[in-house]
């Protein structure tokens, strides 16, 4: 009896415990699914949550924009996306992948779990979004296409993959002088295999996930010179959860750094030796240099978290004193600065004193000053109507003009018509009397040969026939006869 009493206590707490838990929903990017690394890794989360009265129900999407998509429909109280996209929701923890900023696995350490302690939590909130989780995913490095493209003076011209919009990826294309291309995950990695991009940026682990093998075939490389750790963060709605949550996520991911670290490791110990690009100490200290640029212009764009990069450059500084840059903050004003910020404030506020004090005693303008004003008004105005109206004159002066002008052609056209008709009568007239000449010479001729006596014509043809050889007599028949 006693046992079975027992039993069911035991019974009634488990179903009140699994009753009073609450049901929460993460929307986890996995590049492979449901049975990929991330949810893998993230599967450890549930029996801890569960202790903390939470059952969590993850969801794995290929898609990581469909993802963050679903997170902002509401459809999830947590997402798990990469920094690139994270830093919409809280822009220090996106900042944490800020170029050249975490430049070592000790600085990586210190700065996770410099921000897991409580008094930082207000640093991983952004309005309702809270960065519960940040976990590394290891070095990102520079794939190629071609081993020549071996430092950042060889990036000038070619084409470089952005991911999702990236802003740090954008602004370095721009400083470097390279090509932008748009890419998801889903479609960087057939667009690098295929030869369409020269570079994309990516960690150890996207070897093989992607098959970026294929693109690096037998001329490609990768650079062997971390530019930045690439971030996985857990971001979560703060009202959809305890106070305490974020506190507990992160205190918990920091347990689980070292089997990170080694997964990372033996990602990178299978890429063969051969793709390996070996740097010099001149092109790592280019690649320092170049990324400082992007780092600070990208602060400038209010993009990076001028906070988060004070950080970071503290603990780069704490772990290597002898660092240049850590002579004095690159990011802390010199007292010149500063004096000239007073020296330009003080005068927008006398600026704006001055113009407050004019606009309270603005004179009242008298009625003399009035009149004088309206005349002058007035005296405008007739001179704007003079002015049209000259403009009017002008216009019709000019449609008359042109009206003339159209007369004169006509005229001239005509008489050069009245001209070709008066050719062509002169023509004419000049036939007819060469017509009539020819008529009265014919009429004379006949008048000449009708005088002669027809019986002397006679005998005078009869002498000729008899005699065709007297030229005398001939030449003198022909001498009367048109003499």
């Amino acid at each position: 009896m006693a046992r079975n009493f027992l039993l069911i206590v035991l019974l009634s707490v488990s179903s009140f415990s699994t009753f009073a838990m609450e049901n929460k929903t993460f929307c986890v990017w996995d590049p492979v699914g449901r049975n990929g690394p991330v949810m893998t890794f993230y599967s450890d989360v549930i029996p801890k949550a569960q202790a903390w009265g939470l059952n969590i129900n993850f969801i794995a999407f290929t898609d990581e924009l469909r993802a963050a998509k679903e997170f902002k429909a509401g459809r999830c109280e947590a997402v798990v996306l990469t920094s690139i996209l994270s830093r919409q929701f809280v822009k220090f923890a996106g900042t944490m992948d800020a170029i050249g900023a975490i430049n070592s696995q000790e600085g990586l350490e210190l700065a996770i779990a410099t921000l897991a302690r409580e008094r930082a939590g207000n640093l991983m909130t952004q309005g309702n979004y809270e960065v519960v989780t940040t976990a590394p995913v290891g070095s990102m490095y520079a794939f190629v296409n071609d081993r020549s493209i071996d430092e950042i003076d060889d990036f000038a011209g070619k084409t470089l993959a952005i991911l999702n919009g990236d802003p740090q990826m954008k602004k370095f294309a721009d400083l470097a002088g390279s090509s932008q291309v748009d890419v998801t995950l889903e479609d960087f990695a057939g667009q690098f295999n295929s030869g369409s991009i020269d570079i994309v940026i990516m960690p150890a682990l996207a070897y093989n996930t992607f098959e970026l093998y294929r693109g690096l075939g037998t001329s490609g490389g990768i650079l062997d010179y971390r530019l930045y750790y690439g971030m996985l963060q857990t971001i979560a709605k703060r009202d959809q959860f305890p106070e305490d949550f974020g506190a507990k996520m992160r205190s918990y991911m920091l347990t689980r750094l070292k089997a990170i670290d080694k997964m990372v490791l033996d990602a990178e110990k299978e890429i063969p030796a051969k793709y390996w690009i070996r740097t010099k100490q001149s092109v790592k200290d280019d690649i320092d240099h170049f990324s400082k640029r992007v780092r600070l212009a990208l602060k400038d764009d209010k993009v990076n978290n001028e906070t988060a990069l004070k950080l970071f450059w503290k603990i780069r500084c704490r772990l290597d004193p002898s660092r240049g840059e850590c002579k004095e903050s690159p990011y802390k004003k010199s007292k010149r600065d500063k004096d000239k910020e007073k020296k330009k404030a003080k005068m927008l506020k006398q600026a704006k004193q001055a113009k407050k004090l004019t606009k309270e005693k603005q004179p009242i303008l008298t009625q003399a000053k009035q009149e004088a004003l309206n005349k002058e008004k007035l005296a405008i105005q007739i001179e704007k109507e003079k002015l049209a109206q000259e403009i009017r004159d002008f216009e019709q002066a000019k449609l008359a003009l042109e009206e003339e002008i159209k007369r004169f052609e006509q005229e001239k056209l005509e008489l050069q018509k009245a001209k070709k008709t008066f050719e062509l009568e002169k023509l004419d007239s000049e036939a007819k009397m060469e017509n009539r000449t020819e008529a009265k010479i014919e009429t004379s001729i006949d008048a000449k040969a009708g005088a002669e006596p027809v019986a002397e014509i006679e005998g005078e043809a009869e002498t000729a026939s008899e005699t065709e050889s007297e030229p005398k007599e001939q030449g003198s028949w022909w001498s009367r006869l048109f003499g």
